[in-house]
């Protein structure tokens, strides 16, 4: 039997640990923000050293710890199998029809906050790299695990960290288990540009305005609207990349559900305002209002020429207003549909499903954007229902967790090889 089938037949066999590994997971919480990821990750850890693999222990402070994890000698090729271990936060608990960290199993779901994003599929790789070494898979290259914290607030503290404290050095590849649809990883990722827009007025007595004082508020409100020409800005993506634009602009409207036209996102720039502070008492002339405002930035564009633009509005709009950077940054990024990480998954993907399978752009930011940074090819397949990301009631198809972990083995072993014995 080859080493494939082995392996496969493995994580077929023991599908009930891999979800209860998930359920496990998911009842740890590890909401961020506040983002201490201590419980989750000792407990990632502890599962690992009961498999009799080695662990490394990454403290960056705050409770932002990563768990990694190597096996397989030293060789062409280096592969990162990558998960994050913390959450959004759950929200209104009352608005959940069944309890935020359930992490049970009802009518083929595996339901609670995690469960799409991402800790199903964080028990994915976790389940594929621990079955590969029970077996002692004879692997051509090395094969690293990294479990890290802080990825939902765009924090420094994590896959940012590890990479800049050279832990995967050496990688040449690597998968994140990030949410997608079942048959179409992601590939690539628009760029993240939040910023902060700081507006002064001069307070007076509301019963003289609009006479008396400059209202803050209503100055920020002329800003807001004239930033929506944003959308206006038209971007010049090399051409290699083009036909993966059009690609994900019709898959967003074919199979992801959303309303016709929803494509357009691929190549325009979004502007989110998404947070509004402004003034001090109702009866008080505002004279300081913040806006905190998400834009995306497609490929073809950069994030100096959409903020270079910001100033150019405000400016036609009569408003005076710092702009200071905001949480998420990053420029638009990809790996071509060529590269050998993205031709080994999609084929496994292909061959475990039976289906079409191809890569896709997204519009939101992850991980795979420092992955990029330093020069590791990346993409992003895990478990998920889409719609239930960041929402109530989140939950995913058991199936696609099996799934997920059968595609990771698979891509690993085709990726790195298996040595003759």
């Amino acid at each position: 039997m080859s080493w494939e089938q082995r392996v496969l037949d493995e994580i077929e066999r023991t599908a009930d640990d891999l979800i209860e590994l998930a359920g496990d997971l998911i009842r740890i919480p590890s909401e961020n923000p506040p983002g201490d990821c201590t419980e989750v990750s000792e407990f990632i850890a502890a599962v690992l050293r009961k498999a009799g693999v080695d662990v490394d222990v990454h403290d960056a402070g705050q409770g932002r710890i990563s768990i990694v994890s190597h096996q397989g000698p030293a060789g062409d090729r280096h592969l990162v199998l990558a998960g994050h271990s913390d959450v959004v936060p759950v929200g209104d608990v009352s608005r959940w029809s069944f309890p935020p960290f359930a992490g049970d199993v009802v009518d083929g779901y595996l339901r609670g906050r995690g469960a799409s994003d991402m800790k199903a599929g964080l028990a994915g790789v976790m389940h594929a790299y621990v079955v590969m070494h029970r077996l002692g898979v004879p692997l051509n290259g090395r094969l690293s695990l990294a479990a890290v914290p802080d990825e939902e607030a765009g924090g420094p503290l994590g896959a940012d960290w590890l990479l800049d404290q050279g832990v995967l050095d050496g990688a040449t590849g690597a998968v994140i288990a990030e949410p997608a649809e079942r048959t179409h990883p992601t590939i690539g990722q628009k760029g993240s540009n939040w910023f902060r827009l700081t507006v002064s007025g001069r307070p007076g007595h509301g019963s003289l305005q609009p006479l008396h004082g400059t209202n803050a508020n209503l100055q920020a409100a002329k800003a807001i609207v004239a930033l929506q020409g944003l959308w206006e800005l038209v971007p010049d993506a090399p051409a290699d990349v083009r036909e993966l634009i059009a690609l994900s602009q019709r898959f967003a409207e074919e199979r992801e559900g959303y309303a016709p036209g929803i494509g357009a996102v691929f190549d325009h720039v979004t502007i989110n305002v998404g947070k509004i502070t402004g003034g001090s008492a109702t009866n008080v002339v505002a004279d300081k209002c913040v806006v905190e405002i998400d834009t995306r930035v497609p490929i073809g564009l950069s994030r100096a020429q959409v903020l270079a633009r910001v100033d150019e509005l405000l400016a036609a709009a009569g408003v005076e207003a710092t702009v200071e950077p905001l949480g998420f940054r990053s420029e638009p990024n990809w790996t071509l549909p060529d590269d050998p990480i993205v031709v080994e998954l999609v084929s496994a993907l292909r061959e475990l499903t039976g289906e079409p399978a191809e890569g896709v752009l997204q519009w939101a930011s992850s991980d795979a954007r420092t992955f990029r940074s330093h020069g590791i090819p990346v993409l992003q397949y895990g478990p998920a229902e889409l719609a239930t990301i960041h929402g109530f009631d989140e939950r995913a198809p058991v199936a696609d967790v099996v799934l997920a972990a059968k595609t990771y083995a698979l891509t690993t072993l085709r990726y790195l090889g298996v040595r003759d014995e």
